[in-house]
């Protein structure tokens, strides 16, 4: 690829169009040789990319890396302004979770009042935003994140959408008068039920995809309502900042996400050793749940109801 052609790939995404291609000063044979001998592939007809290893990346992010390269490659063959991207599209761009969420089609909200549907694999959503709710992402102009996590949660279950509506109420460090705003924008958009409800209890606390379905999972089982994000000193200053805290039973319950604690490496688990001695000794319980343990979900259960019961005793 020439200099110019990267220049342009770069502000895109990695994608570029036949057309920049050519005018960057390829040939029509350079570029069938390019896509031939796979050193270019094919995102969709006209758009183009190098061909990139993914091969190092887990499966879910391999699969937000194409459909980003998807969302260039629409929003090039489309009439610049005609569309903005949206729903769980604009969530990638924004690199927000999609937990849960399909990505096997591009979306958009027409902005020049044509028809919906799906064209040439993309959806156009006939929801015109509001100027508010739109900004520029990635150079492509998108809903906010904030707008993104609604407008998917309308087509989600209840903990789909609560983990995406977390993640863009932290995003967009949105306040009530914010989420006031949003309840009343979708009180009669077709599936709005659900994303209404995950609004109502979707929070800017929760800092990862597993917090977030832990919230989901305590609520669903009876379990009292936490208090999140809190922290805890002693006598040598801060402990740390724990994810979920029972103030009547002197409980704490830990996610250990892998992002979070650094892929369980033997000095970060001896600082985690450490940091849950120090909350013991300030006379806390403390249980430590991960994803497998949301994948086992009576067993999580009937693990919690022990701890809180023998918290309780102690308390």
């Amino acid at each position: 690829m020439n200099v110019r052609l990267q220049a342009i790939a770069e502000k895109q995404g990695g994608v570029f169009s036949r057309s920049q291609a050519l005018t960057s000063g390829c040939s029509a044979d350079q570029i069938f040789r390019h896509l031939k001998d796979g050193r270019w592939v094919r995102i969709r007809r006209g758009q183009y990319a190098e061909t990139v290893d993914l091969s190092a990346l887990p499966t879910w992010e391999r699969v937000r890396w194409k459909h980003r390269q998807e969302i260039h490659a629409a929003m090039n063959s489309l009439r610049s302004g005609s569309v903005a991207v949206s729903h769980q599209s604009s969530l990638v761009l924004h690199d927000l979770p999609v937990w849960g969420l399909g990505l096997d089609r591009v979306h958009v909200s027409r902005l020049d009042g044509l028809a919906g549907g799906v064209v040439a694999g993309v959806q156009h959503h006939v929801a015109k935003p509001a100027q508010d709710d739109l900004t520029v992402v990635a150079g492509r102009l998108a809903t906010s994140a904030s707008r993104a996590a609604v407008e998917s949660a309308c087509t989600a279950s209840f903990e789909q959408a609560v983990v995406n509506i977390d993640a863009a109420l932290r995003a967009d460090n949105l306040g009530e008068d914010g989420v006031r705003r949003l309840l009343e924008l979708i009180e009669f958009w077709p599936g709005s039920t659900t994303a209404r409800a995950a609004l109502r209890f979707g929070t800017k606390l929760s800092e990862s995809v597993g917090e977030s379905r832990l919230r989901v999972f305590l609520r669903e089982h009876g379990f009292p309502e936490p208090v999140l994000q809190v922290e805890f000193y002693d006598s040598h200053g801060l402990i740390g900042r724990v994810d979920f805290y029972f103030p009547a039973y002197n409980l704490v319950v830990e996610f250990d996400g892998l992002l979070k604690y650094g892929g369980g490496s033997p000095e970060v688990l001896i600082q985690e050793k450490r940091r849950e001695d120090r909350l013991r000794a300030r006379g806390l319980a403390v249980v430590r749940t991960d994803w497998a343990d949301l994948d086992r979900p009576l067993v999580l259960a009937t693990t919690l109801r022990q701890a809180f019961a023998q918290a309780g005793k102690a308390a």
